[in-house]
């Protein structure tokens, strides 16, 4: 049973013995500026915190309520958990925690969602702390800034929605009361940067015909194609917040699974993922194996012609699928924000959302060659008039032979480094135009990572390179006026682009089901004390890392195979021998967490911090969780350019953070 007191109360029943209690919030990281990044998650972990305390309850009773908090892309959510006079006392805080005083120095950031396809979400809402969830950085004021945003947050203030919500009846109005009419803030139609919001239709209007339209460069939300780096992702398109929206995203996941079979790929590696930004869901597909070039290119074609000729069967399941009802978190987030109540679809409503999805298709294929946006930005060689050219140290950790130059041009920014060996190898070169840079990442050390709108990253110390006060200050200006943020967590700037590829089936909580509710939140935190530190080991390939939970993991090898004498990129074979340890012992974290291992969390680095690809390979190393005592083996091959000295990364949910260097190469610090 689901109902409302007012509109600003929900309640419902499901399968969960505890008693919960919470509020959705109609902000997110989409609505937070990109110099302001990690402000709202370090005010969901204050009060998290507050809330999380031990409550009395008298007659020498103590209860310990467990807090579930979640920064989402356009809601943020917190939750109570727990015995129903237990939640209840702490519930009764809410109201007094949304002040300054709650965020101390102690205070740190939570994890916030992470976005599927950041690059994507740019393109879609502009810029925002979105593009960086899922790397650990900050405003070095985020702090300050999250003390001024509790206040906005409160639901008493009026300035941003809130709805609450309960599984108990008799918890409804408590500390707020309920509302009979809609008095809530006007939601906004812009995103954090001014771009203003999507709402049906297209940028582009139809579709137009031929393939190449589909490869140009997509802008905004019209159709066209990105460079991806992330393997999995193969693309995305927008439907409604609505239970149209929803039939029509399983349909375009299982037409996609469709026409992988049908170029001889495995259709049940295909899954979904989606994000809210705003009125509508950004749903993206993606690959649990992946695929060639070849086969990517060929599927996405063929899905792009025939994405909206689903079977009149597999609508009408579809939309009886929804007739079972929603789950009570998607009635509430259109609440929060400011949208109507979902009257529900048929087969006509989803077929009409079938066809504007065509509309808003973005494919992960290489654009090819600039177009005529992109014309005139740059003279014939990619540079943008004179450039000062830097030279690294002998022996830095940028280079091992001091071939590496940092290029600084007006509005460009550009790193070359040549491979080692006699004679040097091919040189490579990254170069972004600092109009497209979203921000610049500073570690403790003072390694800096430029990171652009494409989540391209260049990384350097300015202290490794020749003349380094000349380049700091040709460097300021290049780079004055973009949010500097910094590294959290001792995050190595070597691992922070670390690909995870996710092939989720449908997300449960978004169909018929409630209890999927908790477990849906993308971060759960209760009362606890971290007993497992998190590890960051700087090692020599061979050696053995151990986290916290006593798991053991020991990369060999660095067995560079052969390739095709005209191919640029080089092949590199690690061997890695993954034993578990015990439970992970954090309640935010599943018990598993460092007990499972797979593909996806290791990355190979080259001498500039760039990733090579994983490649299929006999023996590779397969995804699994592992009992306490239990040993995976498996290989891991990369390819890539510069992989003459190359480093493993690996890094899980946890933040354990360890990387393997080639012989003579672990920084001398570690």
């Amino acid at each position: 049973m689901t109902g409302w007191a007012g509109t600003n109360w929900q309640f419902f029943d499901d399968e969960d013995t505890q008693t919960r209690i919470g509020v959705t919030f109609g902000f997110g990281l989409l609505d937070e500026e990109v110099a302001a990044t990690g402000s709202l998650a370090m005010a969901l972990s204050a009060l998290r915190t507050e809330l999380a305390r031990p409550v009395e309850l008298g007659a020498g009773r103590t209860g310990f309520p467990e807090v579930i908090a979640e920064a989402g892309t356009d809601t943020s959510t917190l939750l109570i958990r727990g015995a129903t006079d237990t939640v209840a006392a702490a519930w009764r805080r809410l109201p007094g925690l949304f002040d300054g005083w709650i965020v101390t120095d102690q205070t740190s950031a939570m994890r916030p969602e992470h976005p599927v396809w950041p690059a994507d979400l740019v393109r879609r809402t502009g810029r925002n702390a979105a593009a960086l969830a899922g790397i650990q950085v900050s405003a070095s004021d985020a702090r300050e800034r999250a003390r001024v945003l509790l206040p906005r947050l409160d639901p008493k203030s009026g300035r941003i929605r809130a709805v609450f919500f309960t599984t108990a009846q008799s918890l409804v109005g408590l500390g707020f009361p309920v509302r009979e009419t809609d008095s809530g803030a006007e939601p906004s139609r812009i995103w954090a940067d001014g771009t203003a919001k999507h709402v049906g239709g297209s940028d582009a209007g139809p579709l137009p015909e031929g393939p190449g339209a589909l490869v140009r460069r997509a802008t905004g939300n019209a159709t066209g194609s990105m460079p991806v780096s992330e393997d999995p992702v193969l693309l995305s398109t927008l439907v409604p917040r609505s239970a149209a929206g929803l039939a029509a995203a399983e349909l375009l996941r299982a037409q996609l699974a469709a026409t992988a079979a049908n170029a001889g790929q495995d259709p049940a590696a295909i899954g979904i993922d989606m994000l809210g930004i705003g009125a509508e869901f950004c749903v993206f597909l993606v690959a649990g194996n992946p695929l060639g070039e070849a086969a990517r290119q060929r599927v996405l074609m063929d899905f792009s012609r025939t994405m909206a000729l689903v079977p009149d069967p597999w609508v009408e399941d579809a939309v009886r699928e929804t007739h079972h009802g929603l789950s009570p978190r998607l009635a509430r987030e259109r609440r929060a924000l400011g949208l109507d109540d979902d009257p529900g679809t048929d087969t006509a409503g989803v077929r009409q959302v079938l066809t504007q999805a065509t509309q808003c298709l973005h494919l992960a294929l290489d654009p090819g060659s600039p177009g005529p946006l992109d014309a005139g930005k740059q003279g014939r060689d990619g540079k943008s008039g004179r450039e000062r050219i830097f030279r690294s140290l002998p022996g830095g950790d940028v280079t091992t032979d001091g071939s590496a130059t940092l290029a600084i041009g007006q509005d460009t920014i550009a790193l070359g480094t040549r491979s080692a060996g006699h004679g040097g190898g091919p040189r490579h070169e990254t170069r972004l135009a600092t109009k497209e840079v979203l921000a610049v990442l500073e570690d403790p050390a003072g390694t800096l990572a430029v990171i652009d709108e494409d989540q391209r990253v260049l990384t350097f110390h300015p202290q490794l390179f020749k003349r380094h006060k000349a380049l700091q200050r040709h460097l300021e200006p290049v780079l004055a006026g973009l949010p500097r943020l910094l590294i959290n967590n001792g995050a190595d700037p070597a691992a922070m682009r670390q690909r995870r590829g996710r092939a989720k089936r449908w997300p449960a909580w978004l169909l018929a089901g409630s209890a999927a509710l908790v477990a849906c939140l993308a971060v759960m935190i209760a009362v606890s004390t971290i007993d497992d530190p998190q590890v960051t080991g700087r090692i020599t390939i061979g050696e053995t890392a151990q986290l916290g939970n006593g798991t053991t993991i020991t990369a060999t090898g660095f067995e560079r195979r052969p390739t095709a004498a005209d191919d640029v990129e080089s092949q590199v074979a690690v061997q890695v021998r993954f034993c578990a340890g015990s439970d992970t012992k954090v309640t935010e974290f599943p018990p598993e967490t460092q007990r499972s291992v797979a593909p996806a969390d290791f990355a190979m680095l080259n001498q500039e911090y760039a990733y090579a690809r994983l490649v299929d390979s006999d023996s590779q190393l397969r995804r699994d969780t592992l009992a306490q005592g239990q040993c995976a083996v498996g290989d891991l091959v990369f390819k890539g350019v510069d992989l003459s000295v190359p480093r493993l990364a690996y890094k899980n949910a946890f933040g354990d953070d360890v990387v393997w260097y080639s012989p003579g190469q672990v920084p001398p610090e570690q």
